[in-house]
């Protein structure tokens, strides 16, 4: 399946959910087709989310797409999230009905806006931001330049080793850089499959 973003096509495996009926089955099934496509490592991203999940109470990201990382944020029941894509077709598809229901069992404010994640109409104060959107280190920038300075403790991007099926650091290098220029550091970083990265906010508490 090719998803169109930016005049430009990236590969993305669109899963099959339609038998899906909770948040936790979507988490699921979506993370075994996902790493059954793409390797078993795909998804650690999954497990960083959750484990600095912990420490936050509230979760942004930028690049929703069909909602598997949402849906691992989901089941952490922060008190907020607010998701944002240029296009929200997929996420609206199979996550958005489950996922509505879900925040008010669970009494989540759940904020979804289809947008550019570079506009400024996209602002918002969260403890955790999660970058998976367009893979290009310029466009990064840009949204590290819109976002960084909300984010408040934690900032975890995907995609940091290899983009579109060839090794490629330069998500890894513009995380990098922002955090040294910024007062953040790279406390995590895991190199197998796409690869992931995790900076946090050297002045949280």
């Amino acid at each position: 399946m090719y998803r169109k973003r930016h005049l430009e096509y990236i590969i993305i495996i669109n899963s099959k959910l339609d038998h899906v009926k909770t948040v936790k089955e979507f988490y699921e099934s979506i993370r075994h087709q996902q790493e059954s496509a793409h390797g078993e490592d795909y998804c650690q991203i999954h497990d960083a989310i959750k484990k600095y999940m912990k420490d936050c109470k509230s979760y942004m990201e930028l690049g929703t797409h069909q909602g598997g990382t949402a849906s691992t944020a989901l089941l952490t029941n922060p008190e907020k999230i607010y998701l944002v894509d240029i296009d929200m077709s997929r996420y609206r598809k199979y996550l958005s009905p489950l996922a509505e229901e879900y925040c008010n069992k669970h009494n989540i404010k759940l904020i979804v806006k289809e947008a550019d994640s570079t506009s400024f109409m996209t602002i918002n104060t969260t403890d955790m931001l999660v970058i998976d959107s367009y893979h290009n280190p310029n466009h990064m920038q840009k949204e590290l330049n819109v976002h960084g300075a909300n984010a408040r403790k934690y900032i975890i991007a995907h995609d940091t080793s290899i983009i579109n099926g060839r090794p490629n650091e330069s998500l890894y290098i513009c995380l990098k850089n922002f955090a040294s220029k910024n007062g953040w550091e790279v406390i995590e970083r895991g190199t197998t499959n796409v690869g992931y990265t995790v900076i946090k906010n050297t002045g949280a508490g």
